[in-house]
């Protein structure tokens, strides 16, 4: 390319072959001592000017260049040497394109058969890829960039892992953290365990820790499964508005739509459908039975044993609430009770002023959780507050 550049800049200029390489190492060609000062400038900026009109052609040729390659070589399939099938389709592609791949650079460099083959059969063992999303990574390999549609996400991050595109993968990774709502936070989340993008899970996370409380609707609480539910309600970075009663409420909601996935009214009418729905568990357990002791409530143990009951019952309303459900075992409220009665007796008896001292593990275990919203300067900001009891 560059003895090219010189050629054009030589033919441009008119210079002799001997001053053009002069120009092109130096910067600036010689001038017999007739040339005054002026004139060199002058020169000197033509020369600028035809240099940068140069590398704006040669830019704009390799833009188009591109785009003919994606056309002719991908599309069209022209000068093909292999013929990839897979799910019923058909691509002829070239292997020189192919070998940016990690999964066909070792197929062809190795021992295996398909490397002298001119025809090769992909067998393609995970769902989520389908003959759109192999349509697109192969379209990757020859061209540079590649638009992904974040409905199509998770197909092509498939695709992608299948075929060792590590920077169609890394690509696709952004997307996700770029596009993270409470329609598409658990099918990411999932997809980033199953795929190893572990900081798409973690950004995942994140966005449920703090949105969980504000975000809520019926989609999100059937999509939101056993395990994930109880990693977000265990963790003291949970952010809760308005108090911890609203959380055992959103459990309440969640557990009811886990069991009947099937309801799909507005959520507004959820919490009187659970309501309802619970009722009618306790009239057959006949009373005597925690709802979470039965052989369907057993599952949900582990999320609800993470509420900050001392929260709850310390509320006369809320406590009542909680007894009437029957959804938590009552020896988990007897032991708070007693707990919060011998501490309020502590204080007003014994002058009992609290822990002296006490770790940051226990700290963020056992603090109140209650968030605001505040006004601030036309916005709306939130505040977080934990309390220790």
């Amino acid at each position: 390319m560059g003895s090219l550049g010189s050629r054009v800049l030589r033919r441009k200029a008119g210079l002799p072959r001997g001053e053009a390489a002069a120009a092109g190492k130096g910067g600036k060609r010689k001038r017999s001592g007739a040339e005054g000062t002026g004139d060199s400038d002058s020169d000197g900026e033509a020369e600028r000017e035809e240099r940068l009109l140069h590398l704006r052609g040669r830019r704009k040729k390799l833009k188009s260049t591109s785009k003919y390659i994606y056309q002719t070589l991908f599309l069209n399939g022209e000068n093909s040497d292999i013929k990839i099938c897979a799910l019923g389709e058909e691509w002829n592609l070239h292997k020189i394109y192919l070998c940016q791949s990690g999964y066909f650079s070792s197929m062809f460099s190795g021992s295996w058969k398909e490397s002298t083959m001119n025809i090769i059969e992909l067998e393609i063992p995970d769902q989520n890829i389908d003959v759109e999303a192999l349509q697109v990574a192969f379209g990757s390999l020859y061209r540079d960039d590649v638009l992904i549609n974040p409905s199509r996400v998770v197909a092509l991050l498939a695709a992608a892992c299948m075929l060792q595109l590590d920077g169609l993968i890394q690509q696709c990774g952004e997307t996700m953290k770029e596009t993270i709502t409470a329609q598409t936070v658990c099918g990411y989340y999932n997809s980033a365990g199953t795929y190893g993008l572990d900081s798409v899970k973690k950004k995942c996370l994140e966005w449920l820790l703090n949105n969980l409380m504000t975000h809520q609707s019926v989609g999100l609480f059937k999509e939101l499964s056993i395990n994930l539910m109880k990693q977000l309600i265990s963790s003291s970075n949970l952010f809760v508005l308005q108090v911890e009663m609203d959380v055992y409420t959103a459990l309440k909601k969640w557990m009811f739509l886990q069991l009947v996935p099937s309801w799909n009214g507005s959520f507004k009418q959820v919490l009187t459908e659970a309501d309802a729905w619970f009722a009618e568990r306790r009239r057959e357990f006949g009373g005597d039975v925690a709802f979470l002791e039965s052989a369907q409530g057993s599952a949900f143990l582990p999320v609800f044993a993470h509420l900050r009951l001392q929260y709850i019952i310390s509320d006369l309303a809320s406590a009542r609430i909680v007894e009437r459900d029957a959804l938590l075992p009552s020896e988990w409220l007897s032991s708070v009770y007693k707990q919060q009665w011998f501490a309020m007796l502590r204080a007003e008896q014994d002058n009992d002023i609290g822990p002296q001292e006490i770790n940051k593990e226990e700290l963020e275990g056992n603090s109140m959780r209650c968030g605001r919203k505040l006004a601030k300067d036309g916005d709306v900001s939130v505040a977080c507050g934990k309390l220790q009891s």
